[in-house]
């Protein structure tokens, strides 16, 4: 019974972690969540706190990425989808597995298990700083794949993530492993004082025995309670001080905003099918819909309008119909227009596939329609966008939802708006992430160092529609906001269309992305401040948080691994 206990409270854990994220969404459960997998890691060894933890992460992620099936009803073979959905929740489960081994390790050394501070310490700072590292590490290494970071599950709690403001949304997830942690130490106390003790302690031998406990029960509480629940007060007390911290960001940047210069912007939101833009078949129908959407922004006199990713079809800003149709689109507006598409460049002929460049790019028109700036996707999806290993195997392209392999772009661009002479308004300056790019905390650092006051995410979220992948998406978004310090605006075909204050609130929006149809434009009136006040996440980026706990789970996994060797080497002091 004992064996069964540690792997049914590792997948207590993944399940419980599955709750505080969208589609259910009760991101409180995220405080107490992780619990039953700390108190299993308590007495196992570090290839069982591997297990343990790598079967709570696949648990997890099993459930939190079942919205990649919804691509088999966009072209994706049901045989692919379903390994990559396993191979992806495998791979990311690994982390968790690594987190695990760490903390066994440190479990079950001697010096740490007898000094009493060091414990403390090992609860409230050491273990959320190996979360933080993991979690770094997996939306690093291999291109990355951020998603979903623990702390993401508290995107609507606003006061405590203007912590990511200090320490990004690592500081986020570290607070609540501090919290499970505390509670786990707690719990596991009053078990082994009070319950376990209870049980084999023999019944009070007459009933003045018993009076003299029940008298001194009452001037015993405190001694019990207080050295009990230590790392549990620390830990709370840690996020109080968030909390204050976070209330007073909330109400300093909400009158900067309402002091800011205002900013009127059409956000394109069609609601079409994921492919619809890109298909040859339906030129004339994209073209039909594109400009029905321009004379409804038209009227609305927008600074910029934006369209989602791969509006525009066509080969680019320098294919002829694409550029014929941006003129009429921008003739009705009477405004610049960002707008995402794929441009397509020639790298020897036009005979073969293999001899074109492919991009995920956005581009900048001027009012009319001449081409201004074009940003090219950096951080491509993998096994969506492109297929590792392609350009060895060209073959392995048709495996893409896409069927071909996108080149990824080398340099962020920040795109400046300028208002006409007669407006005295500081120009716009504009910094596109594309879909995927803004689960990517160093782009939108990127941007707010290169000198960016607005963030501006084009999407097409309409490969996963009816599922909760849109919601997730937005989630991460959130941080985006807070670790900057900049606002965010999102066009997105199906999925969420939205407006997101510097500290994260979202103001407009439209489209639920459940598979509700609600297409149209989301006419948004935005104060964006000209000169926006770098945060220090900004300024120090991940070395708060992320980095010193990647560098200490390095450490303690290679420890480990030398310990492992020398042992299998040594079996005599194996004991």
């Amino acid at each position: 019974m004992k064996k069964r206990l540690p792997p049914a409270a590792a997948l207590l854990s993944g399940l419980l972690l599955g709750l505080a994220f969208p589609p259910v969404g009760q991101f409180d459960v995220a405080w107490f969540a992780l619990v039953p997998l700390l108190l299993a890691l308590r007495h196992a060894t570090p290839s069982g706190g591997f297990r343990l933890g790598w079967c709570a992460g696949m648990v997890f992620w099993l459930g939190n990425l079942a919205w990649l099936w919804r691509l088999i009803g966009n072209g994706g073979p049901l045989p692919l989808v379903l390994l990559g959905h396993g191979a992806l929740a495998a791979y990311c489960a690994l982390y968790m597995g690594l987190f695990g081994l760490a903390v066994a390790r440190l479990r079950n050394h001697d010096r740490l298990r007898n000094h009493r501070w060091l414990r403390v310490l090992l609860t409230v700072v050491i273990t959320p700083l190996l979360w933080a590292g993991s979690e770094w590490l997996r939306g690093t290494l291999f291109t990355g794949f951020a998603w979903n970071a623990l702390g993401v599950s508290q995107y609507r709690n606003l006061a405590l993530i203007q912590g990511a403001a200090w320490g990004g949304m690592s500081l986020v997830s570290a607070l609540l492993v501090s919290v499970n942690g505390g509670i786990a130490c707690f719990l596991e106390r009053l078990w082994n004082d009070v319950i376990a003790k209870r049980w084999r302690r023999p019944p009070p031998a007459d009933a003045a025995e018993t009076a003299d406990i029940a008298s001194g029960a009452g001037g015993r509480m405190h001694r019990f309670f207080i050295p009990r629940a230590l790392e549990l007060s620390i830990a709370l007390l840690f996020v109080v001080l968030v909390l204050i911290r976070g209330v007073d960001r909330i109400r300093r940047i909400e009158r900067d905003v309402r002091a800011a210069p205002i900013w009127k912007m059409a956000l394109l939101h069609p609601e079409a099918p994921a492919i619809f833009m890109q298909d040859d078949g339906t030129w004339e129908a994209a073209v039909e819909l594109q400009l029905s959407y321009a004379e409804l922004a038209g009227a609305f006199e927008p600074d910029l309008c934006l369209w989602p990713e791969t509006s525009l079809p066509g080969a680019g800003p320098h294919d002829e119909n694409t550029l014929d149709l941006v003129r009429n689109i921008t003739a009705r507006t009477l405004s610049p227009l960002l707008a995402g598409g794929l441009e397509v460049e020639p790298r020897a002929d036009w005979e073969k596939p293999s001899d074109y460049a492919y991009y995920n790019s956005a581009f900048l028109f001027d009012t009319r329609g001449q081409s201004l700036a074009t940003y090219r996707k950096q951080h491509l999806v993998p096994f969506g966008e492109f297929i590792p290993l392609d350009s060895h195997f060209p073959w392995l392209a048709r495996l893409s939802p896409i069927g071909y392999s996108c080149t990824p772009g080398t340099s962020s661009g920040i795109m400046t708006i300028t208002p006409h002479k007669q407006d005295k308004r500081p120009p716009l300056r504009l910094a596109p992430l594309i879909c995927f790019e803004d689960t990517m905390t160093y782009l939108a650092r990127q941007a707010a160092r290169d000198g960016a006051n607005l963030l501006a995410n084009l999407t097409n979220d309409a490969w996963f529609d009816g599922s909760s992948e849109a919601e997730q998406h937005l989630a991460q978004a959130v941080f985006r906001c807070i670790e900057t310090g900049l606002p965010m605006v999102r066009s997105s075909n199906r999925g969420v269309t939205c407006t997101i204050h510097p500290n994260g609130r979202i103001v407009q929006r439209i489209g639920k992305g459940d598979g509700t149809a609600e297409s149209g434009i989301l006419f948004a009136t935005c104060g964006i401040p000209s000169q926006p006040q770098p945060t220090p996440f900004v300024r120090y980026g991940d070395w708060l948080f992320a980095l010193p706990g990647a560098i200490l789970l390095a450490m303690i996994l290679l420890l480990a691994a030398a310990e492992s060797i020398w042992l299998h080497r040594n079996p005599a002091h194996a004991s």
